[in-house]
């Protein structure tokens, strides 16, 4: 139940993560990244153990979208630096998790040019988005649009330190495909799910294939990536006052996804105990048995 609710919990934090700046790297920090894309890229291989596995985390995404999406939407509207400074703290938390699972095959020098390529990839892609201007909102988009639209999207959600919200805000489409998810509009939710379900599926192939062969380096690069991803949340401060309550708001965040990447640990390694445990009352057993015999 408890490895239930905070797979529940993390699934909440993806989906809004993935309503505001991609849910790659979030669900990097959390430890659901990897585990994930190999279930997206071969959901019927062990269908009941990753169907127990990402139930959770879909429920979680779903609350955060019916019950946050608005909210989301109003707090990117009138208090961004503040959503910014909480998704800050949230990665900066999860920075121990994300350096400790890219070592769990070992370190290797070589693994560092992988990231410096990528936080050079990612910080001319930055400044680009950062010079473009939000294009005027669009009336209309037709299904095609809604497709190659839901594809753009889903890159930024499934590759980690990349965030294509920017290219949809800039389109001037990013208002009208959100009003439409959270306002239950089918003519908008099935096109754009389609796109960005495709290119998803495709994506996490290709990632896992990185992983499998490619662990250390692909790991790195992603380490590139979310060490963009922190100066692009940095926000312009208006006020000593929105500075303070900001930083205070960043502390917080990372100090509780940190505790959940702890309480994740302790589950597993509970788990773990748990069935030495049994494997080591089932070896006493026969034992005893070959005893009496």
């Amino acid at each position: 139940m408890i490895e239930f609710i905070v797979k529940t919990i993390k699934g909440m934090i993806i989906g809004v993560s993935a309503m505001t700046a991609g849910a790659g790297t979030f669900a990097i920090i959390l430890g659901i990244y990897d585990r994930c894309m190999e279930i997206i890229a071969n959901p019927f291989k062990h269908f009941k153990s990753n169907l127990k596995y990402i139930l959770p985390i879909v429920i979680g995404i779903g609350i955060s979208v019916i019950i946050f999406g608005k909210f989301v939407l109003y707090c990117l509207a009138n208090y961004e630096a503040y959503f910014r400074c909480v998704l800050l703290g949230i990665i900066v938390g999860g920075i121990p998790t994300l350096i400790k699972v890219a070592n769990k095959k070992g370190f290797k020098k070589k693994y560092l040019i992988s990231m410096i390529i990528a936080l050079i990839f990612t910080i001319i892609l930055t400044n680009f988005a950062n010079t473009v201007k939000a294009g005027k909102t669009a009336e209309y988009i037709s299904t095609i649009e809604l497709i190659i639209y839901g594809a753009i999207y889903s890159f930024g959600a499934v590759m980690p330190g990349m965030t294509t919200i920017h290219i949809l805000e800039y389109m001037g489409v990013l208002e009208k495909i959100m009003s439409g998810i959270f306002a239950f509009d089918f003519g908008i939710i099935i096109p754009f799910g389609i796109g960005y379900i495709i290119l998803a599926l495709t994506t996490a192939g290709i990632i896992t294939y990185l992983f499998k062969n490619f662990y250390g380096m692909t790991y790195y690069a992603i380490i590139g990536f979310s060490i963009t991803s922190l100066v692009m949340f940095i926000p312009d401060f208006s006020s000593i006052n929105e500075a303070v309550i900001g930083t205070i708001l960043a502390i917080v965040s990372g100090i509780i996804i940190y505790f959940i990447t702890r309480l994740e640990d302790y589950t597993k390694n509970k788990k773990e105990r748990f069935n030495k445990e049994k494997i080591e009352e089932n070896i006493e057993n026969i034992n005893e048995v070959t005893n009496e015999k």
